[in-house]
């Protein structure tokens, strides 16, 4: 029997999809979601926590550029599925079929265990349904955000669609509590406010007087959701003569009003002196200085990168106390910028300079465009498959990037729906509507990742606790990030691979969440191996092992006896089997634990 499957953490949203196919002509058209029952009946997840919606498609006319044929769901001009519709009712032509998107919110107190409900389609006197099945683990995800993720928030765009009137500041700031609630419901956790928002006057003898009431209150709106934890601010400078390809970069001019209300400009020069000393006084005034990061210019790349850093220098004189943040289209920033955000096309290709830029002890992020990101790596335009939304989380996690960047949340084209324009869809992750927003499966997907980065993230932290509780001996020997590298590594092997099949990436969450709750059941047991899980090795070369399980356990590996030293400390080299697999079995007392490891052969040819 046909049943939709899905499982959570405690304190997760998690979503599921399914198709209605009529058999018939059928109008008025709706569902019906019941109650989650767990089996024994015992506990119930509210209808307030089950949402649906039919999923709206948007037309693209051109696919995007520079990919493979094969990673493109289909060729355009089609319509593709992005949008979450608002309405309760669809029609459908005998034939025709219709997406739904489920999303479901576990309550923190919920207990364990599987949930069962019934997904019910009516038009009329018609009507079909569809088992729903929901296992919950006994683990919760953190309400704290452990990756960095902005999405650039674009207020002009928020006006002109929503038509709001000059001066309608009750209305702006409804709206706004509207989109910032939505940010965090996915998990985003920086917010952008550019410099525009505060005002400057010059005072009769000269000195510069700064307002920043405006500023101030769309930052409350943001940090008031309880949810936000970096403002990302700027920029004060851009392209100069040459446009991108040229070598300028240039302070922007500064507007500043006199005693009488005239307004002049300022250059940068003029104006940042006395701008960022102030700037930096109200935002220590405020608490948010340590929360703050500014950006100097929009992707440098070679051929302007030392004027930026002529930019930044002067900035940093001025403000060293604020941390700078770029998205870069070079690896030679160092010095003069603490958080890196390099396009994902140019992390690929640059990798080794940006991991040496890591290893000195800059914050890594990436950020990407939909249209420049060719060949097979993970992109997010509307046109290629959806799990790459969701992928870009893995990938923070597989290479510890700490943040992620995306420049539209709502950069509209005037029909995003039927004209969205040459980045296709990728310039935002919503649509909007009357006093309102619609999500989209790509901006749910998002979501989905970064919860699948804090399951990584859970089970790093849970060996880490036990590490922490060790023996310096044994804990030496223990790296808590290698085990869910290795996961991870499953499902995006390395920057240009990556799986298109939802149930390698679900096998792999599964695995993360199962062998977390397994290291509070006994025997408890790190397993790590040199190489890592995954890695090619000769064939009859020995793989390193090592680790610790808890005393008065008794190891073995592919059958052979592996001591284990009072602190729980074991060392051992064995040999992978004819399948390429090393199995580690434990007993404690009566009880038992089975680890397996996996290596592929490569062979030696001489030349």
């Amino acid at each position: 029997m046909l049943c939709l499957n899905l499982f959570a953490l405690k304190n997760e949203t998690v979503s599921g999809q399914c198709v209605l196919l009529a058999n018939q002509d059928l109008s008025n058209l709706t569902l019906s979601i019941d109650p989650l029952r767990q089996t024994d009946g015992t506990h119930v997840i509210a209808e307030e926590n089950v949402r649906w919606n039919f999923v709206g498609s948007i037309f693209i006319e051109k696919n995007s550029p520079n990919r493979q044929k094969e990673t493109l769901l289909r060729p355009a001009p089609a319509w593709f599925p992005d949008y979450l519709s608002g309405d309760r009712f669809c029609s459908l032509r005998r034939g025709e079929s219709k997406g739904v998107y489920l999303t479901l919110k576990i309550p923190t107190e919920t207990p364990e265990g599987d949930y069962r409900a019934n997904i019910t389609a009516t038009a009329g006197t018609n009507s079909a349904s569809l088992p729903l099945v929901l296992h919950v683990y006994p683990l919760t995800l953190p309400e704290e955000r452990h990756l960095f993720a902005t999405e650039w928030f674009s207020t002009a765009e928020f006006a002109k669609q929503h038509r709001l009137a000059a001066g309608d500041d009750e209305r702006f700031y409804h709206l706004l509590k509207v989109y910032a609630r939505n940010m965090v419901d996915h998990r985003q956790n920086v917010f952008r406010i550019g410099l525009d928002a505060i005002t400057s006057r010059s005072a009769p003898d000269g000195k510069l007087n700064f307002d920043f009431s405006r500023f101030d209150r769309m930052a409350a709106v943001f940090w008031d959701t309880g949810r936000m934890d970096l403002l990302e601010t700027g920029f004060v400078a851009q392209f100069g003569k040459g446009g991108w390809s040229g070598s300028e970069i240039v302070f922007d001019q500064f507007p500043v009003r006199d005693a009488e209300g005239r307004r002049r400009t300022l250059s940068g020069e003029e104006f940042l002196p006395e701008f960022l000393p102030a700037f930096v006084r109200h935002l220590r005034e405020k608490g948010w200085l340590d929360k703050t990061v500014f950006h100097i210019a929009d992707e440098p790349s070679d051929h302007n990168i030392m004027a930026w850093r002529t930019a930044s220098d002067f900035v940093h004189r001025l403000a060293p106390e604020l941390r700078r943040i770029d998205a870069i289209e070079t690896p030679h920033c160092l010095g003069a910028l603490e958080i890196w955000v390099p396009k994902l096309d140019h992390l690929a290709t640059w990798q080794n300079a940006f991991e040496a830029v890591q290893h000195q002890g800059h914050e890594l992020w990436f950020y990407t465009v939909g249209i420049y990101q060719g060949g097979s790596l993970l992109n997010k335009t509307v046109d290629v498959p959806l799990i790459e939304s969701r992928l870009m989380h893995w990938l923070n996690y597989r290479y510890n990037l700490r943040g992620y960047l995306h420049w539209g949340f709502n950069a509209w084209t005037d029909d995003p729906i039927k004209a969205p324009g040459e980045h296709r869809g990728d310039g935002w992750h919503v649509y909007p509507v009357k006093d309102g927003l619609l999500n989209s499966l790509r901006w749910e997907q998002m979501r989905n990742g970064v919860q699948d980065y804090e399951c990584l993230w859970l089970l790093e932290n849970k060996i880490a606790e036990i590490k922490r509780n060790l023996h310096a001996r044994a804990a030496a020997f223990i790296d808590p990030r290698q085990r869910p590298v290795e996961i991870a590594s499953r499902v995006l092997p390395d920057y240009y691979s990556h799986t298109q099949d939802p149930e390698v990436l679900y096998q792999a969450r599964r695995q993360a969440i199962e062998e977390t709750v397994a290291l509070d059941q006994s025997p408890r047991v790190l397993l790590q191996t040199t190489p890592p899980e995954y890695n090619a090795v000769g064939k009859g070369c020995v793989i390193d092992l090592h680790g610790w399980a808890e005393p008065g356990t008794t190891l073995s590996a592919n059958g052979e006896s592996v001591p284990v030293a009072e602190d729980g400390l074991f060392l051992a080299q064995i040999a992978a089997s004819g399948d390429g697999d090393i199995i580690l079995e434990a007993r404690h007392n009566s009880r038992t634990r089975r680890l397996q490891r996996h290596f592929s052969f490569v062979s030696a040819k001489r030349q």
